[in-house]
């Protein structure tokens, strides 16, 4: 009986500082995890305890952009404007607790409530709007119909316990448009799949049905079934106690918390914070526009952040997609990615598989300011990327910077990589299959165990500079042409460091510094680039 109790309070204690390690971890809106670099190649240890965000910050405010309507009805991206709509009056939905107030609607939309879970329907050929406010813990919004929506969110705050907290099960058009000024939040339903917790009962003095402290004693034994009782198998004794066994909670099928069968559009000068608890945060099962003038962030704690099946479009605002939590991959399109503006900040660390940015096919990056900390590749196309313009910055920590499974092709732009040790590094095309990396432009900075090399026909001249160590904290630069100060260390395996720059000139000398002294010299660039030691 002593080893019972001993082991019972080893236990106990065990328990107890479980919970107190838990309680200390940092929530997805917490600060950085920070910790250790990983050694050059290496995976570092103790997963997300080593993840180091790199001054990735999230965007505070919304960098002012035009927000250009095309209008011309040739253009592909003329069907993503809700300007070119006209939707008419539009039926005021207002959550208010468990309790909803509908103003406006029609015959022809028919609109079901079950507390503040609402269900519209509608088989009307004209467009609908939809101006939706208010606030409750315990709602929803699905809609069936026909015709194209717009959705005005003017300040609702929308959690589920049931599902989604929005979703559009046809595949109609929507235009989610953010009212200016406006501030929104979307949650779905948290753990759908869990059991209840059973609710505090006689002798259940512990927190959610715990039961309390017994001085190290085993919890007596069960006693037997009381008979003549109804239904006998719906009850079991517990800690001594005879009581109800709870029951499983219905599977609920969750596509996300903000989900769209057809396109989605965003648009409008409010902010939107939406807190994915399953598949993903935002989704269009088709395409999406993001447009300037709104701030979105998105929280999964599971799941993706955005995702649209085919084209994302991204043409400003701030979006701030926090994958801190999932292990999945933050921000993916299934076919191709444009982003022609906005600021645009990816973390991506929840494990091995987490992903920062990601498109099947194109990725294509013409403006904007684009950051990405990521535990796996930071940006990934599997088809060509392209660099057309604007400020990317990069960086992983077990993988590749930019990971390209075609062709890299960089025409301008400031562009930062900072990838892992050997073998992964900042430049990464498939060359294996006859892939290459193109630069012709723009200021590019990159360091990792490797690159791919600069392709015989590009346009602008490169220095690829190998070391077999790089420190943290000093300055590495090609004259007073490039320079760049180390955020981590690559103590192991060999390190290189690219820079290209349309201030380097063939045929000119330069000198390779660390710290302002001089390490070594290039006598004369040649093309497409010179490697120095």
């Amino acid at each position: 009986m002593r080893i019972s109790k001993r082991i019972i309070g080893v236990a106990l204690c065990l328990l107890c500082l479980s919970i107190s390690v838990y309680a200390q971890r940092p929530n997805p809106q917490g600060m950085p995890f920070g910790g250790m670099p990983p050694m050059g190649g290496m995976m570092p240890m103790g997963g997300m305890g080593g993840f180091n965000w790199y001054g990735v910050d999230f965007a505070k405010e919304v960098p002012a952009e035009d927000d250009k309507v095309i209008k011309d009805k040739a253009d592909s991206l003329h069907c993503y404007f809700v300007e070119n709509i006209d939707f008419g009056d539009a039926i005021k939905i207002r959550f208010s607790g468990d309790e909803v107030q509908v103003e406006g609607a029609t015959n022809d939309v028919r609109i079901e409530k079950d507390g503040a879970y609402i269900n519209v329907t509608s088989d009307a050929k004209r467009p609908l709007s939809f101006e939706l406010s208010g606030k409750t813990d315990n709602g929803s919004l699905s809609f069936n119909v026909s015709s194209p929506m717009k959705l005005l969110l003017n300040n609702l705050t929308l959690k589920s316990k049931r599902g989604d907290a929005i979703l559009v099960g046809s595949k109609t058009a929507v235009y989610a448009v953010l009212a200016e000024g406006s501030v929104n939040e979307l949650s779905d339903c948290p753990n759908p799949e869990m059991p209840p917790m059973m609710m505090d009962g006689p002798g259940m003095g512990g927190p959610q049905g715990m039961p309390p402290a017994m001085d190290g004693n085993m919890p007596p034994m069960m006693m037997p079934q009381q008979k003549g009782e109804e239904n006998p198998a719906d009850y079991h004794e517990m800690y001594g106690q005879r009581m109800k066994k709870p029951k499983m909670k219905k599977k609920l099928k969750i596509d996300g918390t903000f989900v769209c069968t057809g396109s989605l559009a965003i648009s409008g000068k409010g902010t939107l914070t939406v807190q994915s608890n399953n598949k993903v945060g935002i989704k269009s099962k088709t395409s999406m526009m993001l447009r300037a003038g709104n701030m979105i962030t998105v929280r999964a704690l599971s799941g993706k952040g955005v995702n649209a099946k085919d084209e994302l479009y991204i043409h400003g605002g701030a979006l701030n997609v926090d994958c801190s939590f999932s292990s999945d991959k933050a921000l993916t399109a299934g076919r191709n990615m444009y982003i022609r503006g906005g600021q645009v900040v990816v973390r991506a660390g929840g494990g091995e598989s987490s992903e920062g940015i990601e498109s099947k096919f194109l990725m294509q990056i013409d403006g904007g300011t684009v950051e990405v900390a990521a535990f796996d590749d930071a940006v990934n196309a599997q088809g060509d990327l392209v660099i057309n313009g604007g400020v990317v910055r990069a960086y992983s920590i077990i993988n590749d910077a930019f990971d390209s499974n075609c062709n890299m092709i960089i025409n301008g732009g400031d562009v930062f990589a900072c990838g892992n040790g050997m073998p992964e590094g900042g430049l990464d095309c498939d060359d294996e299959r006859g892939y290459r990396l193109f630069v012709n432009g723009g200021t590019v900075v990159a360091v990792g165990g490797r690159h791919s090399m600069p392709e015989t026909q590009s346009r602008q001249p490169s220095v690829l500079w190998y070391m077999s160590d790089i420190a943290e904290g000093k300055t590495y630069s090609i004259s007073d042409v490039c320079s760049y100060k180390s955020v981590r260390a690559y103590p192991m395996g060999g390190v290189t460091l690219f820079f290209s720059s349309p201030k380097l000139k063939k045929g000119k000398t330069y000198t390779l510094n660390i710290d302002g002294k001089e390490s070594g010299k290039l006598d004369s660039l040649t093309m497409p680039f010179s490697m120095a030691r």
